[in-house]
């Protein structure tokens, strides 16, 4: 799975400390991704080193309490229109100074090699250009104080495709009323090894928080009437989505 980096730029943390001081709040309006790789330290940055035009919304923020505090805030990128593949390898998150000009708040970038963070072209193009069926949620986790998190609003994009609900219900742990061994009809797993695999997938999550990395989450979209037909990862090797535009599905 592709590991990413977050921090606060140098200018960012000069407009919330302002900001605080003044009683208000800074305002994030909006994210934006590249695939460039830094060459200079990442806080020092003002832009993306390479934007590229993919389907980029910012989701709902989240504080998490600790020693250090994070704030946890969402990135959805699609693959809506893209007639080739590409390469997501750095997240920005834009906010408002004082005087209302947009600047770059928050940086994320590649840390280490590329592997899951690419976004294959649409299997809609032609039909909806809107419409994707490959969703990356990028968590840019960023180190922060109560007081500095509570200064934070975010405009939450209009076009997400995965709910606060969904990514919930994705991450939470499952309570099985089968016995262990029963094997489930559509994967051939038995019940023991999808609750494992689960409790490995969470525990991974905790501990890219916790060491303030944090990963990229892939999830699909489909009517409802596909979820059924949906594979997912099986638990071997790393996941390296492979698109099947004839069904609109990305197995791992």
């Amino acid at each position: 799975m592709a590991r990413f980096r977050s921090t606060i730029t140098d200018k960012g943390s000069e407009v919330l400390t302002q900001m605080i001081a003044s009683g208000s709040q800074l305002q994030v309006v909006r994210a934006a991704s590249g695939d460039g790789i830094p060459e200079t330290s990442p806080n020092t940055l003002s832009a993306l080193v390479s934007p590229v035009s993919v389907n980029t919304q910012v989701q709902a923020k989240e504080f998490i309490a600790g020693d250090p505090s994070i704030m946890k805030i969402p990135v959805q990128v699609t693959n809506a229109g893209l007639e080739s593949s590409v390469w997501i390898r750095e997240i920005g998150i834009f906010a408002l100074d004082a005087d209302n000009v947009e600047f770059l708040f928050a940086y994320s970038w590649l840390d280490g090699e590329d592997s899951d963070n690419i976004l294959p072209p649409s299997s809609f193009l032609g039909e909806i250009e809107e419409m994707a069926d490959t969703v990356h949620i990028h968590d840019v986790a960023i180190f922060v104080t109560n007081q500095e998190n509570s200064a934070v609003s975010v405009q939450v994009g209009a076009f997400s495709f995965v709910t606060s609900a969904q990514m919930t219900a994705y991450a939470a742990p499952l309570v099985h009323t089968q016995a262990a061994g029963t094997i489930i009809e559509s994967s051939g797993q038995s019940v023991e090894e999808v609750q494992r695999r689960q409790d490995y997938d969470i525990q991974a999550i905790k501990e890219q928080l916790d060491t303030g990395f944090t990963g990229t989450t892939v999830t699909h979209t489909f009517a409802s009437g596909q979820l059924s037909q949906w594979k997912g990862y099986d638990g071997t090797g790393l996941p390296e989505g492979i698109l099947d535009t004839s069904n609109n599905r990305l197995y791992l």
